[in-house]
């Protein structure tokens, strides 16, 4: 964490910003992650693998599907873009696969951002995608599944600060996402957060951060994905 002479932008942001509590959000029931599911259609049921699951960022996995039978499939990372700034962002687009042995496989591209992403299938250019039983690509440091999980995203939020040496919780705020992030809000919720370093309950000296939470399905836990002191 940086101290307000390093922050000076971001907490006059913070303070500002959080004039009003954030809306409580509806808690969601939790589930379990793995990496295989089934994607349906009403005439087929192919079995789709990633390998591995999750994965840091800018590395790749690689898809399998097997038990489908067409001319061509592609693959999509929903909400995945190739920007990671202030640049204007973009999908990542479909990628064909190849079969092999009766296997259509493929690498899948890297997301600009850490992430939850829905793999998406379709028979070709046009088609209508396959109906998705839950199969995520996710994108995620080193240990952030070993972090607590919660009902609501903004516990995440209060749950960080308790991480803070010697830190209490001022105010938190949903803050709107960037333009650059496309990933699925259901799946990745962004506030701002003020906080008083070593409980200085002045204002001047209060501490201002961007902390994303995430869950890894739609019905999942919410866990903090990163705390960054830009959005």
């Amino acid at each position: 964490m940086r101290r307000l002479s390093l922050l000076i932008p971001i907490a006059m942001v913070v303070v500002f910003a959080l004039a009003s509590a954030a809306a409580a959000i509806r808690p969601a029931a939790p589930t379990q992650q793995t990496p295989k599911r089934t994607i349906a259609t009403a005439n087929v049921a192919p079995r789709v693998e990633l390998r591995p699951a999750v994965v840091r960022l800018r590395r790749h996995a690689t898809i399998a599907v097997s038990g489908i039978h067409t001319r061509s499939l592609q693959v999509l990372l929903a909400g995945a873009t190739d920007t990671p700034g202030n640049q204007p962002a973009k999908q990542l687009p479909w990628r064909s696969l190849r079969p092999v042995n009766g296997t259509w496989t493929g690498t899948l591209p890297a997301p600009a951002l850490r992430g939850v992403y829905p793999v998406v299938l379709r028979t070709g250019a046009g088609a209508a995608p396959l109906k998705s039983q839950g199969l995520y690509l996710r994108v995620l440091a080193t240990g952030t599944n070993s972090r607590p999980s919660f009902d609501n995203p903004d516990e995440v939020v209060r749950w960080w600060v308790r991480t803070v040496p010697r830190a209490s919780f001022v105010a938190l705020k949903a803050w709107p996402r960037p333009g650059f992030d496309r990933r699925d809000t259901r799946l990745h919720r962004l506030f701002v957060v003020a906080y008083s370093p070593s409980g200085d309950p002045q204002i001047q000296d209060r501490l201002g951060m961007f902390v994303t939470a995430f869950r890894d399905s739609f019905n999942g836990r919410w866990r903090l994905l990163e705390a960054t002191v830009e959005p």
